[in-house]
């Protein structure tokens, strides 16, 4: 483009934004293009719908009716007559794990419905396509943890059905939520105590060595570990670092771009980005193949800033962070500005194990201790009871309970209680890090001018990381960050003006917000005593009531944003089916989800457009189609306000992107 048409845009820039939506002089400057005819919907301060839009040199020039964008159709204009679909401005997911989205090569489970015959037979085949050597690692992607894994025959736990699929290799099951973990009996034996020692996870050294990891580590009716290592768990089997999965690289990063254009997504926040991983973003952009805007939100590994005598230096900690941030400031589409801090795990347990495996997320009160019965010929389970862990029998196991790993006692124990003595255990859930430091680290973040954005799944997370938005603000006085919590699936209602006093911005996945009886077996009866299926979805309960309160906090003045977090559940981002659920919350066989948090489409359409963008901090040039901003935009199939308003939401979902638009260049067209 010459200078002399740039500088003529800006003229006309300056023009049609002190006449915004009004029909522009004919005289104008011509557009590179135009669309007319369709459904635009703005995401500006009122929320409007217009016909028309108009792009020259990457941003938006016109926004208003058909007639005025005519008169910008010059002989070299793109014209498109949308013929009633819909423009959006480009969509912003705000948690989001990248390199996750694009598929690998390794051993991958692809997050289907396995049960442990399944699984074991899964891993025997990656074993022979992949032929590690005797002892060497073997690492399982996208292991759905919450769905499948039902018993089979012998293979009555993960360990066993790992065992069974790779007799001579350690293995290491990767939820596909990034939280959950499970390894055979291989991997068990390379656990390392405190003092270096390898002493392996063992019914013994749960209760001694590990006994800090209690929550996380999961065991079966002998009390022996069933295969279960969950959150830092993992770590305690020395998996090599390679391990970690889904991390970037420089070769993943054009498939990343093109994913992300492909779902209409121009700005994404990397949920948790190791400070290493930033090289790439750095190459992806420095090589012209940036298709979308990037904040990271950057992780640390507490235990690389932590010395012998368990103190953490935080200092040490911002100041690695600064430097981050200081190297990134002139980069126009990276923003090293925020950091992710996790305050607690999650929330779903395993009824389908005997004991069941507890939840590890930190609640304000302490799980129930259900009792399933479970049909091995269909692999389902249902309550049938709940332990009195007040009982004298409980009570005597908890004074010693060393007495009750010998796998006779146990079994005794169950023979006349009906239980197991591990489900005399009272947990409440852990915090990721220590209290202390959560709330030293979280004011330090914020006095040092970062945005926050905290993990919270529990209502004791929640609560944790108010308090530590409470100490922020104390020390700091009234912040300009724009922090954010991400997921918020249990909030107590005490909680909720406080989240709305701090200005916080809420970035719900909205796809969770759904009925899915397998799942809600593994959250349910574990929070709420539930008597029955119909009581697994009783209105009344504390959980149903305060799941994913969307709607409750926004109508006190929190912020809703929205994330998807993929790969969880799936690789894809999905944004239309989380539009649809923010808005539906309704579950495969119509029951809804807590319906009175449900939000309309507009604010759906605000959470992952202008809401994303001010959680990003450059509303001012995207997150809505106003004249003057960047040309963020998108076409879709169809028009996400009439299907809400017909009583089609349900069809939200089935959305597809025909265009994407990033700063006026088309970065995705369908065929």
């Amino acid at each position: 483009m010459t200078l002399i048409k740039r500088t003529m845009i800006l003229v006309a820039l300056a023009l049609l934004t002190a006449c915004a939506n009004k029909e522009p002089d004919a005289a104008a400057v011509k557009a590179d293009r135009v669309f007319f005819n369709g459904v635009v919907y703005t995401a500006n301060a009122g929320q409007e719908v217009v016909t028309a839009l108009a792009v020259g040199d990457g941003r938006i020039i016109y926004v208003g009716a058909d007639a005025g964008a005519r008169k910008l159709i010059g002989d070299d204009t793109a014209v498109t007559d949308l013929d009633g679909r819909m423009l959006l401005p480009g969509l912003h997911d705000m948690h989001l794990h990248p390199g996750g989205i694009v598929d690998i090569e390794g051993c991958d489970l692809r997050s289907e419905e396995l049960d442990l015959a399944q699984i074991s037979a899964a891993v025997a085949r990656c074993i022979e396509t992949h032929a590690p050597a005797p002892g060497e690692w073997m690492a399982v992607a996208q292991w759905s943890f919450s769905n499948g894994n039902q018993p089979v025959g012998e293979l009555q736990t993960l360990r066993q059905a790992l065992d069974a699929g790779a007799p001579n290799n350690p293995v290491l099951l990767w939820g596909n939520d990034g939280h959950h973990g499970a390894v055979n009996s291989l991997a068990l034996a390379q656990a390392v105590n405190a003092s270096g020692d390898r002493v392996g996870i063992t019914a013994a050294t749960v209760i001694t060595d590990f006994a800090d990891y209690r929550d996380t580590i999961g065991l079966d009716a002998r009390g022996e570990p069933n295969g279960e290592l969950h959150e830092t768990a993992r770590e305690l089997v020395n998996p090599p670092k390679h391990m970690i999965l889904e991390g970037l690289s420089a070769e993943l990063m054009p498939a990343i771009a093109t994913k992300l254009a492909e779902n209409g997504i121009t700005s994404i926040q990397d949920a948790a980005t190791p400070l290493e991983s930033l090289q790439f973003y750095r190459g992806l952009a420095e090589s012209g193949q940036m298709t979308f805007k990037l904040s990271a939100a950057l992780f640390q590994n507490v235990a690389d800033y932590e010395n012998a005598d368990g103190d953490i230096d935080v200092p040490a900690m911002i100041a690695e962070l600064e430097r981050a941030r200081e190297e990134f400031s002139g980069q126009p589409y990276i923003r090293a500005n925020t950091v992710k801090i996790f305050v607690d795990g999650v929330i779903e347990g395993n009824p389908l194990n005997n004991p069941p495996t507890l939840p590890n997320a930190a609640l304000l009160n302490p799980y129930q201790q259900p009792i399933f019965a479970i049909d091995l010929e269909q692999g389902a389970a249902q309550v049938v009871g709940y332990v009195d862990v007040e009982s004298e029998a409980c009570q005597q196991v908890r004074a010693n309970e060393e007495a009750y790993t010998a796998a006779d006692r146990a079994a005794a124990f169950h023979a006349q209680q009906g239980f197991y003595p591990a489900q005399c255990r009272i947990s409440r859930g852990v915090l990721e890090n220590p209290r202390d430091f959560i709330l030293e680290y979280m004011a330090a973040a914020d006095q040092a001018g970062f945005n926050i954005h905290a993990h919270v799944i529990g209502d004791r997370a929640v609560r944790t990381a108010l308090d530590g938005f409470d100490r922020a603000a104390r020390e700091n006085g009234k912040s300009k960050a724009r922090h954010s919590l991400a997921h918020i699936q249990l909030v107590a209602p005490a909680d909720y003006r406080r989240i709305a006093d701090h200005q916080l911005y809420l970035v719900f996945t909205y796809a969770w917000m759904t009925i899915d009886p397998l799942y809600d077996l593994t959250v349910n009866p574990f929070v709420n005593r539930v008597d029955g299926v119909a009581g697994l979805y009783d209105p009344g309960s504390y959980y149903m009531q305060n799941v994913y309160p969307a709607r409750q906090l926004q109508s006190l003045g929190a912020r809703l944003a929205a994330g998807s977090d993929a790969p969880v559940d799936t690789r894809e981002p999905r944004p239309f089916v989380n539009i649809q659920q923010a808005v539906t919350r309704a579950g495969e066989d119509g029951r809804v989800m807590n319906a009175a948090a449900a939000i309309d489409i507009r604010s759906a359409l605000d959470a992952y457009t202008i809401n994303g963008a001010r959680l990003f901090g450059h509303e001012d040039s995207t997150g809505s189609l106003e004249v003057g901003k960047r040309a963020d935009v998108i076409l879709v199939d169809r028009d996400l306000l009439a299907l809400a308003a017909d009583g089609r939401a349900q069809e939200i979902g089935e959305t597809r992107v025909l265009l994407t638009l990033f700063e006026g260049r088309t970065v995705f067209a369908a065929p």
